[in-house]
């Protein structure tokens, strides 16, 4: 009874600590009304949906995933399968394999359809984890990377289903703002509730050392599947909310490009915490948008630097710096709790002086 008490205390003040912010921040931003603002912070929050959900499995494991990203297309192309207009899936995927022809003939609403993303997506997490928990260190980035490639490659061959190198069109655009935040609030609360349950941290005990984590019985391979497929399915949340934000997308959308900006945020945040997942995505954001007005507009004393690349460059040499200067990110690795509690210890107030006797 203590333990779950437990449980659900720290599970609901890391929660808040970590959304509360978040609200604040997109609720003074909407209130500014500059579209272009609302549109990037729209993004950032779908990106942070992908950066928690790779923090839940590599964070929690420290086997370090490249796959995320393909998670994230396939419940992209699978809710936009599922959502398109009935009346304009003929003309776009007119040989449609027998075993898919069904789909034709249905138009999902846009919150079932992905929903069901998720769901079909988590499973196909399951299926191709089994074989790939059992890996760690280089083999396991390899295979994660290999994963993504794999993904990549179907998806741009397979033509009558996802149109190939073709752009993907007639997806419902209905991604707004308040869509990305509850998707927000609902992966932190998720990955929360996973950190800080038994499975959580059995995991957490795989990764600080797993041969002791073997020698009290805690089996490596089955909590690695569990984090790994509750990882892809929030992964699949993100995906699926990204394709009904940009409306139009193909294989090109996605790839390393944004595999290496959801690993930097979390890196630079610091791999082994949520609140660095978090933090990783404001700092990555902030100087992705600062980068970007330099190479446009220049940003005071500062000319403008027209330089395509330079805002990947820029943040690779950032990269490089954290891993160099502060291996555990900006966070430390550790959790906003953790951070506050130990401020408060370094701190501690003052007890009032005993009164003399007169």
């Amino acid at each position: 009874m203590n333990d779950s008490v437990s449980i659900t205390r720290r599970w609901a003040t890391l929660t808040l600590m970590l959304v509360v912010p978040i609200v604040i921040l997109t609720l003074l931003i909407n209130l500014t009304g500059d579209i272009t603002l609302l549109q990037r912070l729209t993004t950032a929050l779908i990106l942070m949906v992908a950066v928690v959900a790779l923090q839940t499995f590599s964070g929690n494991s420290g086997v370090i995933s490249f796959s995320t990203v393909a998670f994230v297309m396939i419940a992209a192309y699978t809710s936009a399968l599922l959502t398109i207009p009935v009346e304009q899936k003929p003309s776009l995927f007119p040989d449609m394999p027998w075993f898919l022809v069904w789909v034709i003939d249905i138009s999902l609403p846009v919150p079932l359809g992905i929903l069901v993303a998720v769901v079909f997506t988590g499973f196909v997490g399951f299926i191709v984890g089994i074989p790939l928990v059992r890996l760690s260190g280089l083999a396991a980035g390899i295979a994660t990377l290999a994963l993504l490639v794999v993904t990549t490659v179907i998806i741009t061959k397979w033509k009558v289903v996802t149109r190939g190198e073709s752009t993907m069109v007639g997806v419902p655009k209905e991604t707004t703002l308040w869509w990305a935040l509850i998707a927000v609030v609902i992966v932190i609360a998720i990955a929360v509730l996973f950190q800080v349950s038994r499975r959580g941290r059995r995991l957490i005990a795989t990764r600080e050392d797993a041969n002791a984590a073997r020698s009290i019985g805690i089996s490596v391979p089955i909590e690695r599947l569990w984090g790994w497929t509750i990882s892809a399915s929030l992964a699949a949340l993100g995906g699926a909310l990204y394709g009904h934000y940009i409306g139009t997308f193909s294989a090109a959308s996605f790839g390393f490009s944004l595999t290496f900006f959801i690993i930097a945020m979390l890196v630079i945040g610091g791999i082994n915490s949520l609140s660095g997942a978090v933090v990783g995505v404001i700092a990555v954001q902030v100087l992705s948008e600062t980068m970007r007005t330099i190479e446009t507009k220049g940003l005071g004393p500062i000319p403008v630097i027209d330089s395509p690349g330079l805002t990947e460059m820029v943040l690779a040499l950032i990269l490089l710096i954290v891993l160099i200067a502060r291996p555990d990110g900006i966070t430390g690795g550790k959790e906003i709790t953790a951070l506050v509690r130990s401020r408060k210890k370094a701190n501690p107030s003052k007890e009032t002086a005993p009164v003399e006797p007169t």
